[in-house]
């Protein structure tokens, strides 16, 4: 089933089951999907009207910035002094939802508090460093995650399940389409070095999406730079060709810059196909069609708010200890497959992707 949708914001009160989070970066996300995502959760026992979780404040390197981003969104604190943000007592999660190259100090920085943790990914652009992180939250027992949101859209959940039902028989192949163009405003540091360019804003998610569905981990990949146009300095229009382990091909292209082209997931299968488009998340407009010859047949799909889903799995972790949507371990293996096409990119050749040990949550 659906979820249901919150009250509106304003009828929540906050209590002592309300779980307070600092938000560190005045993001696109944030304003678009997880504040609303965050202010959203039902509490752990008790009724509607309280809050599960609640933006206890904000956290920018810019002081004035965030000052003003706060009172626009009703957060009480804000400022660009981080440690003395982590020392409030309300305080109990971290949102890192600031510029990339920030993620990994400030995950440290809200551990050594004592917070847990979610993060847009990546968490590091180092495997080693990423580790160091898990372990450090391991070791003080906090819960560290990354927000791979297309896991908790409804189109790729039911993917999954028809994949795993073998709706399709034996898979073939696969095909992503990640085509959207970058708006002008989001043509910030998308379009600079680091952290710019559609390997890290598209084919990040892209490989662990295919993770999710085949439970399976990129083995080799070839990547190919097709053109630019927005004239950055990163890559805007890349195709891949992925192979995961045991020799299931996917095609891949990623650009900023394509037009008139949806987001879109076909999966070939020996007994039919399953073609999803519009299926970015936050998109309610996505369709599945399971394809068999020349018939087609639509799919019904759960219209899902997968930042409140991912929220939600965030919190379930802390309270309950169940798994959260995506670990360190899921972050690590989508940053190798990243790497190992930023390798194919400068050598012009098929590279092994390094392996992450682990089972797909």
């Amino acid at each position: 089933m659906a979820d249901a949708p919150p009250p509106r914001l304003a009828t929540r009160k906050i209590d002592d089951r309300s779980v307070g989070f600092l938000v560190a970066g005045a993001s696109h996300v944030l304003t678009h999907w997880m504040h609303q995502a965050i202010w959203g959760q039902p509490p752990a026992v008790g009724g509607r009207d309280v809050a599960g979780a609640y933006v206890a404040a904000l956290y920018s390197h810019n002081a004035r910035f965030a000052r003003r981003f706060a009172d626009a969104h009703g957060i009480v604190h804000a400022g660009d002094d981080l440690a003395a943000l982590l020392n409030r007592r309300e305080i109990r999660c971290v949102y890192v939802g600031n510029h990339p190259r920030h993620h990994a100090e400030t995950v440290h920085a809200a551990l050594l508090a004592g917070k847990h943790v979610l993060c847009e990914p990546p968490i590091s652009d180092s495997l080693e460093e990423c580790q160091e992180l898990e372990q450090m939250a391991h070791h003080r027992g906090l819960v560290l995650a990354a927000n791979y949101v297309w896991r908790s859209t409804g189109v790729v959940r039911r993917l999954r399940e028809m994949l795993h039902a073998d709706a399709i028989g034996e898979v073939l192949g696969a095909r992503i389409d990640n085509l959207l163009p970058l708006p002008l405003d989001r043509q910030t540091w998308r379009i600079q070095q680091p952290f710019g360019g559609v390997l890290w804003d598209r084919l990040l998610h892209d490989a662990d999406l295919l993770t999710f569905l085949f439970l399976n981990q990129p083995a080799e990949i070839q990547s190919h730079s097709l053109q630019t146009l927005l004239g950055s300095e990163c890559e805007e229009d890349v195709l891949h060709t992925i192979w995961l382990r045991g020799g299931l091909p996917a095609i891949v292209h990623d650009s900023f810059a394509l037009p008139h082209a949806p987001v879109s997931i076909i999966i070939y299968g020996g007994a039919g196909s399953l073609h999803a488009v519009h299926c970015e998340p936050g998109n309610r407009q996505s369709q599945l069609i399971v394809n068999r010859g020349e018939q087609q047949r639509a799919v019904d799909i759960d219209v899902i708010d997968p930042y409140r889903a991912s929220v939600a799995r965030f919190l379930a972790a802390i309270r309950l200890g169940e798994t959260p949507l995506a670990t360190p371990l899921d972050d690590q293996s989508a940053v190798a497959c990243v790497l190992a096409a930023q390798q194919s990119l400068q050598q012009k050749q098929q590279i092994f992707v390094k392996q992450i040990r682990h089972r797909v949550t």
